[in-house]
């Protein structure tokens, strides 16, 4: 009695699997693939390095804001611009704010103003309306925020009144041509922003977003020179 035998089908291989690469190394490689361009791919690469730097608040912690603050105080960003204007060293900034708080708070004036102006010159004169954004959804966070944590009924409705304030200060920048309207409307948005922060650092964490968004919503509607 003859024993057949047959081949066994083939199996095939899995694909190997994409290994998972750390934000700190991506950024790295990416800072690298930028310098080491010219021209358009310069450009390019400064896209895709601004493109991850905004999905940084993902992965905000002690490391990561002490690389971005590094390559800030180096003026390592500084050549790097995108085809749209925006600049490495502005991406990096808002970075290191979408990381809230304590990163926030150790980022430069100097890169602060930067962040202003190339927010300005990238947006023109939806700056304002950027700003609007910005406080709108801080403040939604802050209202859920504040009702999750239990807060006490006073403070609930001082940080209410503060948002409320807020809104309407940035709305009313928002909606005005460039004018004493406006600034004061800005200067009403500053204050405002201020005391929240003063509330927060007390213990009132719910409203540190909404007070730095008052702050960076000041800084980019504020009117310049000019307009």
């Amino acid at each position: 009695m003859s024993v057949t035998t047959s081949t066994p089908d083939r199996v095939a291989s899995p694909e190997p699997e994409r290994s998972f690469v750390p934000p700190i190394e991506r950024l790295s490689a990416l800072l690298q693939k930028a310098d080491a361009a010219n021209g358009d791919a310069r450009r390019a690469a400064t896209a895709e390095l601004n493109a991850a730097l905004g999905q940084m608040s993902r992965f905000a912690s002690r490391p990561m804001a002490d690389l971005l603050l590094r390559w800030l105080d180096q003026g390592a960003l500084s050549d790097l611009q995108d085809a749209e204007g925006l600049t490495a060293r502005a991406a990096a900034t808002a970075a290191l704010l979408s990381m809230g708080y304590p990163y926030a708070l150790e980022i430069s004036p100097d890169d602060l103003d930067h962040l202003r102006s190339r927010s300005a010159a990238v947006r023109g004169p939806g700056g304002a309306v950027g700003a609007l954004l910005m406080v709108v959804v801080t403040a939604a966070i802050s209202a859920v925020q504040l009702f999750a944590d239990r807060e006490p009924a006073q403070t609930v409705s001082a940080a209410v009144t503060l948002l409320l304030a807020m809104l309407v200060s940035v709305g009313v920048t928002a909606a005005s041509p460039p004018s004493a309207r406006r600034r004061w409307a800005s200067v009403a948005l500053l204050v405002s922003g201020l005391i929240a922060m003063s509330m927060a650092l007390g213990g009132t964490m719910g409203l540190f977003a909404p007070a730095l968004g008052a702050l960076v919503a000041f800084a980019m509607a504020w009117p310049r020179r000019g307009s």
